[in-house]
């Protein structure tokens, strides 16, 4: 086993939304297709060990048949195993994708969907990660509440999230919100962060936490994903890579 854990996270995607993000012509649907398996072969080329999607893989429930089967084969094809949430756009509300379709039979695939929470462990990896699946996105709902403590007999444990971000001492009235005091005080060992759709790293002394941008939007440093290794005894090293 070795020693680093390399971990590649996206999140916002958006397929089959209208492109207002893409700043592209041509065809919207096309062009996030093109743009997330762009991404795909970038995070590829870092060989990662695990890919953390942290939600909105689709821009509403309605996304076609088409798009949702092309989306279930891509992410079967990746070299290494996925673990994915939904998001505000894609959540849990009746008559949702994952509701219509198990990503789960996947090979490579784990969707954590339990409006509670769940975990998945990847023993060849000796890694769990934890995650909830949104069903309303309103201020009541907190996508990091309920994590477990980190289970036995795993050496890395890492969360998914998707939420907008509080910082120390603020409050917000906006829907599934995020606050640094959670991630301060996360027994995870990595938190991948989804729903802004500019990248943000949030390094504390005790974990990792950081929104991957969106590879199919510009704001900030334009369309990203993150990259980080994790090692016993040192501070994670986390990078923002722009999509080329």
């Amino acid at each position: 086993m070795a020693d680093i854990l390399r971990i590649a996270h996206c999140s916002d995607i958006h397929l089959d939304g209208d492109g207002h993000y893409l700043g592209e012509g041509g065809d919207a649907r096309e062009g996030c297709r093109r743009a997330f398996a762009r991404a795909l072969a970038e995070m590829r080329a870092h060989r990662p060990d695990v890919m953390l999607l942290a939600g909105d893989l689709f821009d509403a429930n309605d996304a076609t048949p088409d798009t949702i089967r092309w989306a279930m084969e891509i992410l079967g094809r990746q070299p290494f195993p996925v673990v994915m949430i939904p998001g505000n756009h894609d959540c849990m509300e009746a008559g949702a994708i994952y509701r219509r379709y198990d990503f789960n039979s996947i090979a490579n695939v784990s969707m954590l969907s339990a409006e509670a929470g769940e975990v998945v462990r990847l023993d060849a990896l000796s890694l769990a990660a934890w995650g909830k699946g949104m069903v309303d996105h309103t201020a009541a709902y907190s996508p990091l509440g309920g994590c477990p403590e980190r289970p036995a007999g795993c050496r890395w444990f890492l969360g998914l999230g998707h939420g907008i971000f509080v910082p120390d001492g603020e409050s917000s009235h906006r829907s599934s919100p995020i606050h640094m005091r959670e991630i301060e005080a996360s027994p995870c060992d990595y938190l991948a962060l989804g729903h802004h759709h500019a990248a943000m790293e949030l390094v504390t002394p005790a974990t990792a936490a950081a929104y991957s941008g969106s590879p199919t939007d510009s704001i900030g440093r334009g369309a990203t994903y993150v990259v980080v290794d994790l090692a016993p005894g040192r501070p994670a090293a986390l990078a923002v890579h722009r999509i080329e």
